[in-house]
């Protein structure tokens, strides 16, 4: 008789079990119905941390890339990035130029956009000096105002000014254009649109953000790793690391953000870690971190990802190491930004 009942509860447990599945079943179904059309993924994070970046990776991922109007732009972009990049390096006192290279550096310093293609030889040979490669290596000791890619500028200029030019999407993630306004892109993913929306870091940029906090479903925001020895362009006595660390305090604090209780925290640059790290400890930057790891990666990662733990103020954080220029890194966040929807809305519904 006791065999008949253990039997028979075993089948209620199983008949409750699977009754169960089909209501969480029909509720991410559900979920994902009511949010075909309304998921929006807003990028927040400081200037230079990688948004843009990731933005061009989304529309080369899962839309039809870039328009010929658009490839155009990042062709100019690049071949400016390139001159204004070695224009401020040979502005920079600690560069010693020997006198028969003289001429060079003035023909550099003296031309427009227009003169690329006549100056490059001049940038390929400048590029060989060893005072321009060391001030390259300390532009943020130096506080030179130049992208992080400058040295695949100088490497590829020759590439930029040939008249078929066609920028690759390596060259288009680097491609640097300081972003203001608000930038939209929305695409299909797995039958959900998605409106990914970027705005500019700039502490100037940030009074815009307010208009689009509306309807936000998850927030990714990027920390630039590779910032820790920097400061900001627009206040060189303030260290990036610390500003990144404080605006996400007071974003993930915000009542804005009150209804998006998931956030999605990418520290971003991590190729760039990895070499800086080597050069320049983290200890000289951090006194608190360990000297028997200031040039330990792994370690280098943990304590920054903790200092961002610690000025959480959010419900929910989800930390991923990444590295925008990396296609494959950047798919794999929208399997996790669907599974935290997904996530979300059975927490919600009490299971």
């Amino acid at each position: 008789m006791g065999l008949v009942c253990q039997g028979g509860e075993e089948r209620t447990e199983e008949l409750l079990s699977n009754k169960r599945s089909k209501q969480i079943e029909s509720l991410i179904n559900k979920e994902r119905r009511c949010t075909e059309s309304k998921v929006k993924l807003l990028l927040l994070g400081t200037g230079d941390s990688g948004k843009s970046t990731f933005l061009k990776q989304m529309k080369i991922i899962h839309k039809d890339g870039f328009s010929t109007s658009e490839v155009k732009k990042f062709t100019e972009v690049l071949q400016q990035n390139c001159l204004s990049s070695m224009q401020t390096i040979l502005q920079c006192e600690t560069v010693k130029i020997s006198n028969q290279k003289k001429e060079a550096k003035e023909t550099i310093l003296k031309a427009g956009i227009d003169d690329l293609p006549r100056v490059t030889n001049e940038i390929k040979m400048l590029w060989q000096e060893k005072s321009i490669k060391e001030a390259f290596d300390k532009r943020c000791e130096l506080h030179l105002n130049i992208p992080s890619s400058s040295d695949y500028y100088f490497e590829n200029v020759e590439r930029f000014v040939h008249e078929n030019f066609q920028p690759m999407s390596e060259d288009i993630f680097r491609a640097k254009l300081k972003t203001t306004g608000i930038t939209e892109v929305v695409f299909q993913f797995h039958d959900i649109e998605f409106t990914l929306v970027d705005v500019g870091g700039q502490r100037s940029e940030r009074r815009k953000w307010l208009h689009c906090f509306d309807s936000v479903t998850c927030v990714i925001f990027l920390a630039a790793l590779d910032e820790y020895d920097m400061t900001l362009e627009e206040d060189i006595s303030t260290n990036r690391l610390e500003e990144s660390l404080r605006l996400f305090k007071e974003i993930t604090s915000s009542k804005c953000f009150k209804n998006s209780s998931s956030w999605i925290l990418f520290l971003n640059k991590v190729d760039l870690f990895k070499s800086k790290i080597k050069k320049i400890p983290l200890n000289k930057i951090f006194p608190d971190f360990p000297e028997e790891n200031a040039t330990n990666v792994d370690e280098g990662v943990k304590y920054i990802e903790q200092r961002y733990q610690s000025n959480f103020e959010g419900e929910r954080l989800y930390p991923f190491v990444t590295c925008a220029i990396d296609t494959a890194n950047c798919k794999n966040v929208f399997s996790v930004v669907q599974d935290t929807v997904i996530t979300n809305a059975l927490k919600d519904a009490g299971f």
